[in-house]
This record gives structure tokens, sequence and C-alpha cells, in this order.
């Protein structure tokens, strides 16, 4: 894919995610876009695209959404490395699979914005969050990442740059 259509696509999504996908959302849980954009370019491009990404797209984030800054840095940053480092575990990768990891992900995020939120203000009760906030929201995102591969990225010829065979060292027999 062209890197300005990548571009373009990745700033379109912070402004889709806070404006349109709030009426799509379920009392507080409205699926995570800019998690599922950084998933699939850190699992496809690497841990390093990954964490760029996350990174950049969590810095936007945090400028808009007037929370505190540098939490979503951390935590898309996270995100990409993590989905980087799954990766390259997998090169045939399927619906189930993808969904598998996305909710893996999206748990692992919303953990670690419920670790900071605790940080700065105690007093919240996890297992209330992990019931009616985190776990809603990462099966949300899950349905929409799978139906994202199914989509689209199943269609797609991609190449992990790891997973060429001319780069693998041949044994010394």
């Amino acid at each position: 894919m062209n890197r300005w259509v990548y571009v373009i696509i990745a700033l379109l999504l912070v402004p889709i995610q806070t404006t349109w996908l709030s009426a799509a959302g379920l009392h507080t849980v409205r699926p995570d876009l800019v998690l599922l954009f950084v998933y699939f370019t850190g699992f496809y491009a690497g841990e390093w695209a990954g964490i760029l990404t996350g990174s950049a797209l969590g810095l936007i984030m945090d400028f808009v959404s007037g929370g505190p800054m540098g939490l979503n840095i951390a935590a898309e940053g996270i995100m990409g490395l993590l989905s980087g480092l799954l990766g390259r575990f997998f090169l045939n990768t399927t619906a189930t699979l993808t969904m598998g990891m996305v909710l893996l992900l999206s748990v692992v995020d919303g953990i670690v914005v419920f670790s900071f939120h605790q940080w700065v203000m105690s007093g919240i009760p996890f297992i209330e969050v992990f019931r009616w906030t985190i776990l809603p929201e990462a099966l949300y995102n899950t349905l929409i990442g799978g139906f994202i591969f199914w989509a689209v990225v199943r269609r797609l010829d991609i190449k992990k740059p790891w997973a060429d065979p001319a780069s693998y060292s041949t044994p010394i027999v």
C-alpha cells in the first residue's frame, strides 16, 4: 500500500473514533480503531513499525482527548510492540487467531489504562471496571478485528519482512 494512503488512514482514525464511533458505542463501550490499526501494523510490519505507529497515534489521541498526557502514547506503543512480537511467532494467520490476539491485546490495553488511572486516582474497583468496560470493549474490538481481517486483510498480499525464505541461513553440512 502507498505510504501516503497509510498515513491518511492513520490520521483519519482518531477523528472517526472520537466523533462517529461515540454514537456506535454501547453505553460507554466503543470500538478502538486505533488499537486495531496498531495491531495490524505491528503484526504485519514488525515491532518497530507497531511502536512508532502506536506512539504517534497515541500522541494525537492525547492531544485531542483532554486526558492525562502520555497515557495513550504509552498504551498504544506497548500494544504496537506486543503485536509486533506476536507477529513473529505466527506466519499463517486466520480470523480465529486474529480475533484471539485482538482480544488479548485489548484486555492488556484496558489493564494498562486502568493501572494508570488507579495510580493517578485510587479507589476504582478493578472487577467492576473489568466487567463493565474492559471485557465488553475487548469483545467489541475482537468482533470488529475479525471482520476487518475477513473483509480486508486476508485479501491483501502482505509479506512479512522476516518470512522471506531467501533470508534464512542454510545449514552447513
